[in-house]
């Protein structure tokens, strides 16, 4: 089986009291982070690890789904460092989700599966029309550790900088025309809108 990681390491401090991932979808009720496990689990991803870093008990409080649990108690060496603890002693590949990403369909995300196992790939992430994107992001278990070998404190130490060093055959980019990335989701307004245009795919 594959395992699904949600990095969920950062502060969240402009999203209030409330930690972003506990916000309420109207359309079905459930809260950001219960959705997401829901559909990783439907897309067969198993099991699924719920990573956290500053300020835990506020996403624990509202997680109201089965998940594995890991806390990085190195979240001051920076992001690298929750993204390393997730992908610390997996078997398989691995799906790797931001907290606040906004997951593609469950066929889509099936998909991903079926091309990360069927080519001597490195990883596999959608696009948006614009050429823009990266996660979710499909590691196959070679990469994943060598992620874990980069020591956290180096200068490239980043997702973005790790996959920059990938070739265009060992990182397929899958063009995805209604791939939406909320990287905010900080105010009200922002995430009426989101809400607005995750309404509209569904």
């Amino acid at each position: 089986m594959d395992a699904a990681i949600i990095l969920a390491g950062g502060r969240s401090r402009r999203s209030g009291r409330q930690h972003k991932a506990c916000r309420r979808m109207p359309s079905d009720g459930r809260n950001w982070v219960d959705r997401q496990v829901d559909i990783l689990r439907q897309a067969g991803f198993a099991p699924v690890y719920l990573v956290t870093g500053y300020r835990p008990r506020r996403i624990l409080a509202c997680l109201h789904r089965r998940a594995m649990k890991r806390h990085n108690f190195r979240v001051r060496r920076g992001p690298f460092s929750t993204l390393q603890m997730g992908l610390h002693n997996l078997s398989g590949s691995a799906l790797v989700v931001q907290v606040d990403t906004t997951l593609p369909p469950v066929p889509w995300l099936r998909r991903l599966r079926r091309i990360a196992h069927a080519r001597n790939i490195a990883a596999v992430s959608p696009i948006d029309r614009w050429c823009s994107g990266g996660h979710p992001l499909m590691v196959s278990q070679s990469w994943l550790q060598s992620l874990c070998a980069v020591p956290v404190d180096a200068a490239d130490a980043r997702l973005d900088r790790q996959l920059g060093y990938l070739s265009a055959a060992e990182h397929i980019r899958l063009p995805w025309n209604h791939f939406l990335r909320y990287s905010r989701l900080n105010t009200r307004r922002e995430w009426c809108s989101a809400r607005r245009k995750l309404r509209s795919i569904l």
